[in-house]
């Protein structure tokens, strides 16, 4: 058995994407890559709990209707789906990850989204990195018109004040629309319309390929460090990393969102992490009568971390 889960072990470092793997190699696999050199974890999880239950209310808020309370309706999107925390939408798996099913019943959607009890963000001089481990549904793109994945973050301002969008800013490090294979990563901030991200469009990168039926890792660093000559902060050199299984796809600076105050609400607040599957809105559009519901169109969640510079 020993030499059996090392020869596994090996050959999922060396083809990860190419090799399905068992769940007792890819938890160590996991493991590894939850050691990050040069930081201190500050938040994770990896859905340890029992099959079937809920994830765990001290780390995460599980939203329920159509709104935030006092917030905009349809959750500001147009979206057709109220959320619940049933285990039809929501649950811990056997293989400790969590899933998010999008379900329709009698013609209507329901489906889960989850946000951290806490903000996070990166200090002074320091950096911020988030990283999840994010498997989405195979069915196809014909069959998913409507379907809206998404691992994202919120600014901290934001609770409370459900209108103050763009203002409280907004991160996407995982957004995916309508059964394609393009993770797009965007940030929301500034006025709108227009201002200096470009609302309701956000700046983002050119979006990034990935397959779906296999696990990806996404992630997004902070990057606060970097000072001038004098050691004085340098903000317009300061910025965002979006990566896909480690590879670089989307940087976004301080000096092309231009204005400082903006930065500085864009980057150095704390902000919440979210995960949720999201149905029909103005971005994806409707749902139509070939999109399905169920496994096919579902997210699976291996694990999300944080970590901060030391």
């Amino acid at each position: 058995m020993i030499y059996l889960a090392l020869v596994l072990l090996a050959s999922a470092t060396l083809n990860a994407n190419a090799l399905s793997i068992q769940p007792e190699a890819r938890s160590n696999l996991t493991d590894i890559a939850l050691i990050k050199s040069g930081y201190l974890s500050t938040f994770l999880e990896n859905f340890e709990g029992a099959s079937g239950s809920l994830p765990s209310s001290s780390d995460w808020i599980i939203h329920l209707g159509t709104s935030y309370p006092g917030g905009p309706s349809q959750w500001g999107n147009a979206e057709f789906q109220t959320y619940t925390d049933s285990p039809d939408n929501i649950r811990v798996t056997n293989d400790e990850t969590l899933t998010i099913t999008p379900r329709l019943r009698n013609g209507a959607w329901t489906s889960a989204r989850i946000e951290t009890q806490r903000g996070l963000g990166a200090a002074p001089g320091g950096k911020l990195l988030i990283e999840a481990r994010i498997k989405l549904g195979t069915a196809l793109a014909s069959q998913q018109k409507g379907i809206w994945n998404a691992f994202w973050a919120m600014g901290k301002d934001f609770r409370g004040n459900y209108w103050n969008w763009p203002a409280a800013t907004e991160w996407d490090i995982l957004e995916v629309i309508n059964g394609d294979s393009i993770i797009h990563s965007t940030v929301h901030c500034g006025t709108r319309p227009g201002g200096p991200c470009n609302e309701d469009n956000g700046i983002g990168g050119p979006g990034a390929s990935f397959s779906r039926g296999d696990f990806h890792t996404v992630s997004l660093l902070v990057d606060r460090s970097v000072s001038n000559t004098a050691g004085q902060v340098n903000w317009q050199a300061e910025s965002m990393t979006w990566s896909l299984d480690g590879k670089n796809v989307f940087v976004l600076t301080g000096a092309r969102v231009r204005d400082k105050a903006t930065w500085e609400k864009l980057a150095y607040d704390e902000h919440f992490l979210l995960l949720n599957i999201a149905i029909g809105g103005n971005w994806p559009g409707a749902p139509n009568a070939q999109t399905v519901d169920g496994p096919s169109v579902a997210m699976e969640v291996d694990y999300v971390g944080v970590w901060n510079s030391v």
